[in-house]
């Protein structure tokens, strides 16, 4: 009997438990119902979630561009930082950004891409700024200006940008900085690109400066790296790669397999620089080529911490036989 006094009492409370949860979901439906009443039949269809991941073949996004150093480091492939997408221009013509003259007024052009087919963007702004010549050296904003960016081999791809810059009175090399800020964008990593060239003869040896400063928290242990890459010229454009033509090409470009020439004698003072936070150094940069070299040479100059690039610079040298 008291078993099945037990097995009772327990369906008994089971279903007087459930009654009240039915009852407790009612009412809050009605209530629920009550507050929508006065909304628009829009709102009354629009999710009560905060966040509602959209799914539908019609949604593209794009992929703005920039060649990014920073970005293609990440990569493991080599860079250089003469700047392919960045031109200056004086009276028109196009001019070596190693070779500017002082308080003078240039026009920055800046080559832009979207590695999108199917999603364009329009009045994207395009920020300018420049820096000391160096790598980690504060930024000064130049100016903006919006551009219409087309889909990847569209008639509007690619779009230039451009903006006049009047050059610093107190003569020195500089680096100018382009920013892409699109509203929105699949990989925003590559949309900083820059340009820090400069150009010396070698007069046993060729010498050159550049400034390094710690922009980071905390203190850093700097080092260089020193290779002699230079883009190479562009393949057959292709929507699609074979698996082996595309190791190949990114070979060609790999950090690590453009070694300076056999001959060369390159130093860098200091050579391992610790700084403090906000701290800048200048840094001496020697390069000596070997007997009998004539022509051109470019360096690049990566300066690194713990945590990756700090930024670099290129250096042209020019000698005579």
């Amino acid at each position: 009997m008291r078993g099945l006094a037990f097995i009772l009492r327990t369906l008994l409370y089971g279903w007087l438990l459930a009654l009240i949860e039915l009852i407790k979901k009612i009412l809050r439906r009605c209530r629920a119902g009550k507050r929508r009443g006065g909304e628009s039949e829009r709102d009354r269809r629009s999710s009560r979630v905060p966040c509602v991941p959209i799914d539908e073949p019609a949604f593209v996004r794009p992929d703005p561009l920039i060649y990014a150093q920073f970005y293609l480091m990440k990569l493991g492939l080599a860079v250089t930082w003469d700047n392919p997408d960045i031109q200056l221009r004086l009276n028109g013509a196009p001019v070596s950004s190693s070779l500017l003259k002082p308080a003078t007024t240039y026009e920055i052009v800046a080559r832009v891409w979207n590695n999108s087919f199917t999603a364009p963007v329009a009045a994207m702004p395009v920020h300018f700024s420049y820096l000391d010549f160096g790598a980690g050296t504060v930024s000064v904003p130049i100016g903006s200006t919006k551009i219409d960016l087309g889909v990847k081999g569209g008639p509007d791809h690619p779009a230039f940008a451009a903006v006049p810059w009047t050059t610093p009175a107190e003569p020195g090399h500089y680096c100018i900085q382009v920013l892409l800020d699109p509203p929105d964008d699949i990989n925003s990593f590559n949309n900083l690109g820059q340009e820090n060239t400069n150009v010396g003869e070698a007069h046993s040896p060729a010498v050159f400066t550049f400034k390094l400063r710690n922009d980071t928290a905390r203190e850093r242990r700097y080092r260089f790296e020193v290779d002699a890459y230079r883009l190479v010229p562009s393949g057959p454009c292709r929507e699609r790669w074979g698996e082996e033509e595309r190791r190949a090409r990114l070979q060609l470009h790999a950090r690590g397999k453009h070694p300076v020439p056999a001959g060369w004698g390159v130093s860098i003072t200091p050579d391992a620089p610790v700084l403090a936070p906000g701290d800048e150094i200048t840094v001496t940069a020697s390069f000596e080529p070997p007997n009998g070299f004539a022509g051109a040479q470019d360096f690049n100059v990566n300066a690194l911490h713990d945590d990756g690039l700090a930024g670099g610079v290129t250096l042209t040298v020019l000698a005579g036989a």
